[in-house]
């Protein structure tokens, strides 16, 4: 009898310890593809009416980090009589990049970290161009309010995991 009560003792507590070492598992390939085109369409939304701070940070807070928020928002919000708003331009940094989402979109994954990353060659012609192949990655970290996207970076080197 005594066996049977330690044999499920321990069996609960393996099942705890799966149980929560699940929760700091990473998004699927199939959730973080929707969740960066949301993103990217919360960033593009802006551009659609004036709004004021407060409505900016409510659009992007689901997605991104305070961090990030204040770098794009730096990079790419005009402030006018009306309130502010996103102007179109040739400039992408800290938009999520046009990432193919096919095989070529790389995902790689830590406990509590994802980085998607792309290697893209050069782009000669067009509104938008550059003469150097490079990567465009995204880091994206689990907080205590899901998951954000935290950090945007431009290489020449691939990206390794920390």
């Amino acid at each position: 009898m005594r066996v049977k009560i330690w044999a499920l003792l321990l069996l609960l507590l393996v099942g705890q310890v799966h149980f929560i070492s699940a929760e700091n598992v990473s998004m699927t390939r199939e959730e973080t593809f929707p969740f960066l085109q949301e993103a990217l369409s919360a960033q593009l939304s802006l551009g659609d009416k004036f709004r004021s701070e407060k409505e900016i940070s409510d659009v992007l807070s689901p997605y991104f980090t305070d961090e990030y928020q204040n770098l794009f928002v730096a990079e790419h919000i005009f402030s006018e009589p009306e309130g502010f708003i996103l102007y179109g331009s040739d400039v992408f940094d800290y938009f999520i990049p046009m990432y193919s989402y096919d095989e070529n979109t790389k995902i790689m994954t830590a406990k509590n970290k994802i980085i998607v990353t792309e290697y893209f060659l050069p782009q000669l012609e067009g509104p938008v161009v550059w003469d150097r192949p490079h990567y465009e990655s995204l880091t994206i970290i689990k907080t205590n309010d899901g998951w954000k996207i935290s950090e945007y970076l431009i290489s020449e080197d691939k990206p390794i995991m920390e």
